[in-house]
């Protein structure tokens, strides 16, 4: 037996159980099945990260915390499903069922011939249960789970993919998640962003007072408890790396320019990944990526509990 007899084929379960599916799938079913097509597409994805900002926006400190963490989540874990899904789809090339059986196959939606394993329809169904499985009540998790298996059926219903590409599917979009939740860790100050966001407008303003007095020196200084505050979200955080990059301009620091545009382009990326060194005070000097002590001032901004 090869590997992929044992690991795809089943002994041959893989398209008997295809079949059974797929055949069952009468008229009665058909609009379920179109509709779990649709409900697991990922091409949705920005619509759902879009509506967790939404809602961040609306709600409360904490919850808003929460929701921004698994937005961040969702699209890092989404990047690590994509790239995986696509190379293995390349690699494998695997036939669709409609190549494979023909006729007997009863199609719902386009029809495909190639790039079978793994279904990126599962990938996504189950990538966002891991995301939203902290956001909800355990009462809520059944539904969670229901949906991922609604996604899998429908797309073996629908003709689509063979069980063993839903599993293998299923089985990135989980590993992507839990590896997002690893990756993409919680910042300080998450729940007490708007203290922090005030504090930081303060210092900014600060800032542009002795800057504008030409006291270079001073405003650096300021600049770097302005970027221990706000380098948990990312406009503070890209702004103090530009305002850090106008002085050094002023100075004629080219070494000190380089190195923030260099912060510049990667604070996307830091923002997003969670991974931020406490304490950096974002000079040029300072690796990106050292935590620093911070100063007793700004720790007692950043660890203030809101008094709702």
């Amino acid at each position: 037996m090869t590997v992929k007899e044992v690991l795809y084929d089943w002994g041959g379960l893989n398209v008997s159980w295809f079949q059974a599916i797929n055949h069952a799938s009468g008229e009665f079913l058909r609009p379920l099945a179109y509709v779990g097509n649709i409900a697991g597409d990922y091409w949705g994805m920005p619509l759902v990260f879009c509506a967790l900002l939404l809602l961040a926006q609306r709600a409360d400190f904490l919850s808003a915390a929460r929701l921004l963490l698994q937005a961040q989540r969702l699209l890092v874990g989404f990047l690590f499903a994509w790239l995986s899904a696509g190379l293995l789809k390349i690699w494998l090339g695997f036939p669709r069922p409609l190549t494979v059986l023909g006729a007997d196959v009863q199609m719902i939606g386009v029809p495909h011939d190639l790039y079978s394993l793994p279904s990126g329809h599962a990938v996504y169904a189950a990538l966002a249960v891991v995301v939203f499985w902290r956001l909800v009540t355990p009462v809520f998790r059944p539904l969670l789970m229901a949906y991922m298996v609604w996604v899998g059926w429908a797309r073996i219903a629908g003709g689509a993919h063979f069980p063993a590409d839903v599993v293998a599917g299923g089985l990135i979009g989980i590993l992507s998640g839990m590896l997002a939740n690893r990756v993409v860790l919680p910042s300080p100050g998450n729940g007490n962003s708007t203290s922090i966001r005030r504090a930081f407008n303060r210092i900014l303003r600060q800032t542009k007072d002795v800057f504008a007095a030409g006291e270079l020196a001073r405003a650096s200084t300021l600049l770097q408890d302005a970027h221990v505050l706000g380098q948990y979200m990312f406009w503070p955080h890209f702004l103090s790396h530009l305002w850090m990059l106008r002085i050094a301009y002023a100075r004629r620091d080219w070494r000190e320019m380089r190195g923030q545009l260099l912060r510049l382009a990667v604070v996307p990326i830091g923002n997003i990944m969670g991974r931020l060194p406490l304490g950096n005070t974002g000079d040029a000097n300072v690796s990106a990526f050292k935590p620093m002590p911070v100063p007793i001032r700004l720790k007692k901004i950043l660890e203030k509990k809101y008094d709702q």
